[in-house]
């Protein structure tokens, strides 16, 4: 099968992590044999000129000007959306691909019911082993993410949307990464736990390397504390919006109230804190719960039991 090429890369005041990461990211797409790839920066209403310095030195990059900043969600699915490739590689900014990582993520994708595939990443020293195949579990009503050995190619529980290829047609079948997430964690455990869900499926790809700078943007925004809060907000609609199974969902109603009495009762108010975050937005995710029912080609059972 011939496949086409997009690189989408999300950017937010990321002028220097452009400069630094971009010439790898060209390089390894240069070493993709297929018969056309773009690259396109989606600037999310940068007020630190990236954009001036995009067409200044890399005239061969499409950047697309959002007047506002729309959030990583929003610029993602924008940019998505205005590529034309098969497959889409989505890149964050602080992201620095060995020379052959494309390379091996698009290999798979002769498999039709392929949704995404996701690489090695190592911390920025070369060295250490970050993330790579991840797993979960569920457990006294939470969905509890894992991380496997570097090496371990069993079922992989998610693309990492800051450093896979995705199926364009899938991905935006799917409409893309939920703003019921913004601004940030759960949006690619939620798209590929959907892909799963419909029966696509997921690799992950131990020789494709991605060199991460952790955090690079996000802790821009907001303190560590926040970014801990909105995570455990976005666990909690992530369980509500996805996990359907009646056993699992009974779970759910009895523990999360136990949960918060067991922090009442100790004077820790983090699951407090986080469950009054994501109240505002359970409407929306009952809706969407509902919604993908009719697509649910695998239960919670059968997907879990692949990727512990």
């Amino acid at each position: 099968m011939s496949h086409t090429v997009s690189i989408v890369i999300p950017n937010w005041n990321g002028k220097e992590l452009l400069k630094k990461n971009l010439p790898a990211v060209l390089h390894a797409a240069e070493k993709l044999a297929v018969p056309f790839i773009e690259t396109i920066v989606v600037d999310d209403g940068s007020t630190d000129r990236s954009d001036i310095f995009i067409k200044e030195n890399f005239p061969a990059i499409q950047c697309l000007k959002l007047k506002t900043n729309k959030g990583f969600h929003q610029a993602t699915n924008i940019g998505v959306q205005k590529s034309t490739g098969t497959i889409v590689i989505l890149l964050n900014t602080d992201m620095e691909p060995h020379p052959d990582a494309f390379i091996h993520l698009i290999k798979h994708f002769d498999t039709p019911a392929l949704f995404g595939v996701s690489g090695r990443i190592y911390a920025d020293d070369k060295k250490t082993f970050l993330y790579g195949n991840r797993g979960a579990h569920f457990k006294w009503g939470h969905f509890y993410l894992s991380e496997k050995k570097e090496s371990d190619t069993s079922q992989n529980l998610f693309v990492c949307g800051g450093a896979g290829a995705f199926s364009r047609e899938k991905f935006l079948a799917l409409d893309g990464f939920d703003t019921l997430f913004s601004p940030f964690y759960y949006e690619e455990q939620d798209i590929s736990y959907r892909a799963l869900k419909r029966g696509w499926d997921i690799h992950y790809e131990p020789e494709s390397i991605m060199y991460h700078q952790i955090r690079g943007t996000i802790e821009k925004k907001m303190d560590a504390t926040k970014i801990k809060y909105i995570s455990a907000r976005n666990n909690y609609l992530f369980v509500i919006k996805n996990i359907t199974d009646p056993s699992y969902t009974l779970q759910v109603l009895l523990f999360i109230p136990l949960f918060l009495l067991k922090d009442l009762f100790t004077l820790r108010f983090r699951f407090w804190i986080a469950f009054c975050m994501a109240v505002p937005r359970l409407p929306k995710a009952l809706i969407k719960r509902i919604k993908e029912q009719k697509h649910i080609r695998r239960n919670d059972k059968e997907i879990l039991s692949c990727i512990i």
